[in-house]
């Protein structure tokens, strides 16, 4: 088995390497200088010369801010870097596995299954529904709902009334790689429990402070999506 890896330098990515590594799987994860997925021709070089099983796309404008900030740099990489590996992914069959996010959905009610319709309220949000369609029109591909940080929480302060699935990225990463390596296929969600973002700071670090999502409502002109929390499709 061979594994072709988007965006390895990436949180997400980097712990599939060391997943893989543990596990002695064959990997490629090429530099996004080496592999520019915003050009068919390159993308169709790399896989070509590498020859994969599995490619696991982790590249991505993966911060909504940036996205609302340079669109255009979000439809290149999102949408426009993610059709290219496709289009290569049906010609050989290689199965494609796209790493989509919790905020496809508007956050109005959380826990959220994958039979729910998808409503993105962000820039962001919707270059991920348009790479999830795209995915779906390979057969071979599985589409993977998440929502991640590093094994650490980012910031000294984390909201009580705002809820997400959200989980550490060494927890995340293994069930990620199963998935990948099985025959699921498909749209999944891969995520830890419904908790606070204060109750899911504090389990790795009880010194976190309470805030608010009041106190970035009146200052964001970007919906805030209050509950993002995922139903487990994948166990």
């Amino acid at each position: 088995m061979k594994i072709l890896i988007t965006g390895g330098s990436g949180l997400l990515g980097s712990e599939v390497i060391e997943v893989l590594k543990k596990q002695a799987i064959d990997y490629y994860a090429p530099t996004s200088s080496e592999c520019n997925i915003t050009d068919i021709n390159n993308v169709s070089k790399i896989i070509n010369n590498y020859n994969p099983n599995i490619i696991i796309h982790c590249a991505a404008i993966a911060k909504f801010k940036d996205v609302e900030n340079d669109p255009k740099k979000g439809l290149l990489t999102n949408i426009i870097g993610t059709n290219n590996i496709i289009y290569h992914c049906i010609d050989t069959n290689i199965k494609l596995v796209f790493i989509s996010s919790s905020h496809v959905f508007d956050g109005n009610k959380g826990n959220y299954s994958i039979e729910d319709k998808v409503n993105p309220l962000t820039k962001y949000s919707k270059t991920k529904v348009a790479g999830e369609y795209s995915c779906l029109i390979h057969e071979n591909s599985l589409v993977i709902r998440t929502e991640f940080c590093g094994r650490s929480f980012p910031f000294d302060t984390a909201y009580t009334d705002k809820w997400s699935s959200k989980e550490y990225v060494d927890i995340l990463a293994p069930k990620i790689v199963a998935a990948s390596i099985g025959k699921e296929t498909g749209i999944h969600h891969i995520a830890g429990e419904r908790k606070s973002f204060y109750d899911f700071a504090k389990t790795r670090n009880n010194k976190i402070k309470k805030g608010s999502i009041n106190e970035i409502k009146q200052k964001s002109n970007i919906p805030i999506l209050v509950d993002t929390s995922l139903e487990n499709s994948y166990i």
